[in-house]
């Protein structure tokens, strides 16, 4: 049996969510004995034990920095050669434990999103003398140099990283992260299943949405890209908002599209359904619009996504879904990851608007372009989706690899 420790970030985030399911996936295609902990919240999945994470709020708790010192007193003693068991009542048992320790935040690392807690929590396996991955995420780029040089301190410690994009792999070569193996691959959640359309169907039902009224535009809006929006306005929140409503007008009326308005984060700080419903409450249309309501998991998600004819995006996962289901995209980004994955890999970079350039006539004109090209676009992805599948798949062999040579 190989006792794998997840390090994660959460069930609100269908993104994170995304990720988690279709590592379980892979990683038991390659290591059918696998027997997984998670650490973090509630995951969605059954039978698999969670463990609370260990450096939450390090800022504000002692306890994260306690459990680092007794991390470093353990690595202090092993190389003078005293070996000394961690208790199981330790909340450390769990790392201790394992055979390998695995981070799949996705960008938690990046410099977008600055995560102490997930390098504290990395730490503490580093010191422990466990084997690391940090699988399929996107690394670098960070905007304090301080943060830069403590992220690429224990970057550099790790024994293996799987990166989803190739500019995350040249902030890598750049900063000479030369220690552990690095592989270009693709983000996981590529090839995590969806539900039956059946099931979508069912759903649908109940939200009152009718798919036989066509096309359908799949909207994702983000209460977080007004975050990362560099604005003179005194709302860039509100001035998001209202750029979205008026385009979603424009395609009820000048397509007779009908608009569903899909959810992928549900946590209370950046809950894309708040943003969304402040969308609604402004635009015109209202009978041509309809509101994801409810939560659902990923693999939901995804399946609503895949029964569109057009999405826009501003959730990372949220247009991974729709490319992954062979749906023309257009993807509002905040980081160099959309760039990377949706641009780059999937060569869609006509249809990605920086969320600094983000307007009206821009947004508009984009997702029009994207219509009159949807059938080489769909052509398009139906060509190399299948192509980054098989990269996402390396990412549970580089694993089993790892596993074997120890």
């Amino acid at each position: 049996m190989t006792k794998i420790l997840v390090l994660h970030a959460g069930v609100s985030n269908k993104g994170s969510q995304a990720l988690v399911f279709s590592l379980i996936d892979t990683l038991r295609k390659y290591i059918p004995d696998s027997q997984f902990t998670f650490m973090g919240t509630e995951i969605g999945q059954e039978n698999i034990p969670i463990k609370k994470q260990l450096a939450i709020k390090p800022l504000k708790n002692i306890c994260p920095w306690i459990y680092l010192f007794e991390c470093c007193i353990f690595r202090m003693l092993n190389n003078i050669g005293i070996s000394i068991p961690i208790s199981k009542k330790s909340n450390l048992f769990c790392y201790y434990d394992s055979d390998i320790v695995i981070n799949t935040g996705g960008d938690h690392l990046s410099g977008e999103k600055f995560g102490l807690t997930s390098l504290l929590n990395i730490s503490y396996a580093i010191l422990l003398d466990k084997p690391v991955v940090l699988y399929a995420e996107s690394l670098g780029y960070y905007k304090n140099s301080f943060f830069g040089f403590i992220a690429n301190q224990v970057l550099n410690r790790t024994t293996l990283i799987t990166v989803r994009e190739d500019l995350s792999k040249k902030y890598l070569e750049q900063n000479k992260i030369t220690k552990p193996k690095v592989y270009l691959t693709a983000d996981s959640a590529f090839n995590l299943e969806p539900v039956s359309q059946s099931t979508v169907l069912e759903i649908l039902l109940n939200e009152g949405i009718d798919v036989n009224k066509k096309p359908i535009i799949g909207i994702n809006s983000s209460g977080l890209i007004s975050l990362y929006r560099e604005s003179d306005s005194e709302n860039p929140s509100q001035e998001v908002v209202s750029i979205f409503a008026r385009v979603i007008d424009s395609l009820a009326e000048e397509l007779d599209a009908n608009i569903i308005m899909i959810p992928h984060v549900y946590s209370e700080k950046v809950s894309d359904k708040k943003s969304i419903l402040d969308i609604y409450n402004i635009v015109e249309n209202k009978s041509n619009v309809k509101v994801i309501l409810n939560e659902y998991n990923a693999k939901e998600l995804k399946g609503i996504i895949g029964m569109c004819d057009l999405f826009v995006g501003a959730r990372m996962h949220a247009t991974i879904a729709s490319t992954s289901m062979y749906v023309p995209t257009v993807g509002i980004a905040y980081s160099h990851k959309m760039y990377g994955i949706i641009g780059q890999m999937l060569k869609q970079e006509n249809y990605i608007i920086d969320v600094n350039d983000l307007n009206y006539d821009l947004l508009k004109s984009k997702i029009y372009n994207c219509w009159s090209n949807r059938e080489n676009i769909q052509k398009d992805l139906k060509y190399i989706i299948p192509q980054i599948k098989e990269k996402s798949s390396l990412n549970g062999k580089y694993v089993k690899d790892l596993l074997d040579s120890l």
